[in-house]
């Protein structure tokens, strides 16, 4: 699923846009576009026999620090996902495309079919008393998949005092120690659903500075050696803490990272298959991961003279990717983009007109205003595709 509070014609609907005298308050547009998208988002689910409280895990952007407090007023409000305890991460981008929307979400929620395995479960909790002691869960379980959030934070001074790097000598590497951070509370996250590192299918890297990317591989490679999850990285703007904006860095209070990861049960029916292709090796990543009817597509890029050419030939990546795991861009599921110029969104939705025709994804446009991994890119786009 993905959703922004746009109405049929590609704007903000009349119904999320702050009335009068309140068109100058972002408390106002946070809020008025959440409801409108919780509004839309619960019949959708219905209509397909999943419901809001079937949620498995949500990915939530916002382009200010100051809409998250009202997104998560109205979306995480008990009578809509905050009954759900999904797993969570948010992250401040540059924008959306229109620009005056505020507030976007994307994710999956199970259609409960309890013969086949496929229902929500909350590993080592009993789900009326959750250990997390928060809106979002630690970990959450459905058919093959297992999902966990991990963030370095702490409440009570930001980032950890273990993980902190002292800006009184220059030895240290922030990411590196939060890169390591990481692992061990994902390995003991997945460890709960009877999992381990080696069984991560894919994931989203939130990076504050794409130039980490470089340590966290680093690190992540030498845990998990030749195993290869497919991958988003997204630049962004800052995180949940500390609450200023442009705080950077652990003197300031700022985490560099937050990641959500989707691994595979062991025990489950389906295993992870390594699919190769474009965007493999291009870091510690495979092309593309596999589970059962599900492929994970790494973001893909491409190098061209213009944006269109750069979006096509991103979009043939993707195809590429597709075909050697025996499915095609008719089958895509969910497409997201992140893009350096809001104009190229339109190029983007024109490419998938074009592809896909009829049944398209759910689509999700971010808008960076920081530089992508491969600095001379403008658009990255990944990809869920349904196979056999």
């Amino acid at each position: 699923m993905s959703v922004t509070a746009l109405d049929d014609s590609g704007v903000v609907a009349v119904e999320a846009q702050p009335p009068v005298p309140y068109q100058a308050s972002e408390a106002a547009r946070a809020r008025l576009q959440s409801r409108y998208m919780i509004n839309a988002l619960a019949p959708a689910l219905e209509e397909v026999g999943s419901s809001l409280a079937a949620t498995i895990y949500l990915e939530q952007f916002v382009a200010l620090k100051a809409h998250s407090d009202g997104y998560f007023a109205e979306a995480l409000a008990p009578e809509a996902l905050g009954s759900a305890r999904p797993v969570g991460a948010t992250a401040q981008v540059g924008g959306f495309h229109p620009h005056d929307a505020a507030v976007g979400i994307t994710g999956m929620a199970v259609i409960p079919e309890p013969g086949s395995g496929h229902v929500k479960g909350y590993p080592g909790e009993d789900p009326a008393k959750p250990k997390s002691g928060g809106k979002f869960a630690g970990i959450v379980t459905a058919g093959p998949y297992a999902v966990a959030t991990v963030f370095p934070s702490d409440r009570k001074s930001g980032v950890p005092d273990e993980i902190r790097v002292q800006d009184w000598i220059w030895s240290g590497s922030e990411i590196r120690n939060e890169a390591e951070w990481a692992l061990e509370q994902l390995s003991v996250r997945l460890a709960e659903a009877g999992a381990s590192l080696t069984d991560i299918v894919n994931y989203t890297l939130f990076l504050s500075d794409t130039g980490d990317l470089y340590e966290w591989d680093l690190v992540w490679r030498e845990a998990l050696g030749d195993i290869t999850p497919s991958r988003t990285v997204i630049p962004t703007k800052g995180f949940a803490l500390p609450r200023s904006e442009g705080a950077f860095g652990h003197g300031q209070g700022a985490p560099r990272m937050e990641a959500q990861f989707r691994a595979v049960v062991p025990d489950a029916r389906d295993q992870r298959i390594t699919v190769e292709g474009p965007g493999g090796g291009v870091g510690h990543q495979a092309a593309g991961v596999r589970v059962g009817p599900l492929l994970w597509v790494s973001a893909q890029t491409a190098e061209a003279d213009t944006r269109r050419d750069e979006v096509a030939g991103a979009l043939a990546s993707i195809t590429e990717v597709c075909a050697t795991a025996g499915t095609d861009l008719s089958q895509l599921l969910s497409v997201r983009a992140i893009v350096t110029e809001p104009d190229i969104a339109t190029l983007v939705y024109s490419a998938l007109r074009s592809a896909v025709g009829r049944d398209p994804p759910a689509v999700t446009i971010l808008v960076a205003d920081r530089p992508l991994p491969e600095v001379d890119r403008s658009v990255s786009l990944d990809a869920v595709a349904l196979v056999g």
